[in-house]
């Protein structure tokens, strides 16, 4: 005990002959300090960038909404797969991420429908403005209503542009009215590449932007039918 005492009064006296510096410059160093000098806050430019960088890499985001019917629906990392049968009844499963980007998505699977509708997209919502989108890339017994827009070309195909307004219908902020923004692929396929940048400048281009990216994911979806899906999902 006696030991240590010594070396504890020889520490504290290093200290202050060493390390002291006149008050000026201590207030200095501590006024210029910012708020996570020492730990990384949540919305810390640093930890925001790691943050995102991380959703390039992986799905964090599992879409699970149905009103009803059997829908059995599993995932796990980057796949998913269903099988379902609703009479009446909607769905919208799949996984992705929140937010969503522009990054190109790669999907690749099956999805096949054996009654009534369903479609495979890639599916998502933006805020100011708030708009429900679709790339819908293959589909059964569906047909689109609202304005056609036109068409463009991109990863190997034409798609037809359409705009929807939905007014008094469920949505991210509650019940809303907001525009739909689709493009239908001619010539569907259940796996491939979506460059999805190229819609959001194809829609753009209508006078149909965007806004602040909310989720954004490989879906599929039906409001009376039966089917079943597996995909693999990619950046």
């Amino acid at each position: 005990m006696v030991a240590f005492s010594r070396v504890a009064l020889a520490l504290s006296a290093i200290a202050t002959t060493t390390f002291a510096a006149p008050a000026s410059l201590v207030d200095a160093v501590l006024e210029t300090r910012g708020d996570y000098n020492f730990v990384l806050g949540e919305d810390h430019p640093l930890a925001l960038a790691r943050r995102n960088a991380s959703l390039e890499k992986r799905q964090n985001y599992v879409q699970n909404y149905h009103t009803g019917g059997t829908v059995n629906f599993q995932h796990s990392g980057d796949k998913f797969s269903l099988n379902y049968n609703v009479n009446g009844q909607d769905f919208v499963v799949g996984i992705g991420w929140n937010p969503g980007s522009t990054a190109p998505i790669t999907h690749s699977g099956s999805f096949g429908v054996t009654s009534g509708l369903g479609t495979l997209s890639v599916y998502g919502w933006s805020t100011n403005p708030l708009v429900e989108y679709y790339v819908i890339e293959d589909s059964k017994g569906f047909t689109q209503t609202g304005t056609n827009k036109g068409t463009f070309t991109t990863d190997g195909s034409t798609y037809t542009i359409w705009e929807n307004l939905r007014s008094n219908e469920p949505s991210i902020q509650g019940t809303s009215t907001f525009q739909q923004y689709i493009s239908i692929r001619n010539s569907p396929r259940a796996s491939g590449t979506v460059t999805i940048a190229n819609h959001f400048a194809a829609w753009k281009s209508h006078g149909m932007s965007l806004g602040t990216l909310n989720f954004q994911v490989i879906a599929v979806e039906s409001w009376g039918g039966a089917g079943s899906a597996s995909q693999l999902v990619t950046h």
